[in-house]
C-alpha cells in the first residue's frame, strides 16, 4: 500500500494537487479496485473514513479537470475511471439497458482498426484526437435470459 500512495501523492503533485487525506482515499479506490464509479457509490464506500458526498463531488470534479480521471456519461449516469497515460486513448464499454452494469472492453485486433480511422479523421479534419469513449447499449448475459 505504501507503493500506492507513493504513487497518488506524485500523480497529485505532477497536476499541481495538493495531497489531503480525502483525496488520497479516492484515488486509492481507483488504483487498488480499478472499475468504473458513480459518485454514490464511492461515497457509500468511503463514509465510513469520514468523507462526505460534497467531497466526494468537488474530488471528482478537480481530478476530472486534472486529467487524473475520466468522466464517462451515458443517459443521466456519470460514471469515472482513472484515466489512461497514452495518446489516442481509446474507451470501449458495454453498459447493460436492463440492470446497468458497465463493463471495459478490450480488444488490440479492433483497436488496430480503430486507429486507422481516427488517423483518418485527424488528416481529413486537420485536428488531434486524444482520446476516444465509445459506449455500446444492450443487455448483458445475465438480463438477457
Amino acid at each position: 500500500m505504501n507503493e500506492d500512495i507513493e504513487c497518488i501523492r506524485k500523480m497529485l503533485e505532477d497536476h499541481g494537487i495538493s495531497h489531503t487525506y480525502q483525496r488520497e482515499e479516492i484515488l486509492s479506490l481507483f488504483i487498488t479496485e480499478p472499475k468504473h464509479y458513480k459518485p454514490n457509490e464511492i461515497f457509500n464506500i468511503l463514509r465510513v473514513k469520514g468523507i462526505g458526498i460534497a467531497t466526494v463531488y468537488r474530488t471528482l470534479e478537480m481530478l476530472r479537470e486534472s486529467g487524473i480521471i475520466k468522466e464517462i456519461s451515458v443517459g443521466k449516469d456519470r460514471f469515472y475511471e482513472l484515466k489512461k497515460n497514452e495518446s489516442k486513448c481509446v474507451y470501449l464499454h458495454f453498459k447493460c439497458d436492463k440492470c446497468g452494469k458497465f463493463y471495459d472492453y478490450f480488444d488490440a485486433e479492433a483497436l488496430k482498426d480503430h486507429e486507422a480511422i481516427l488517423d483518418s479523421m485527424e488528416s481529413k479534419l486537420n485536428v488531434t484526437i486524444r482520446d476516444v469513449n465509445i459506449t455500446v447499449n444492450g443487455f448483458c448475459n445475465k438480463c438477457r435470459k
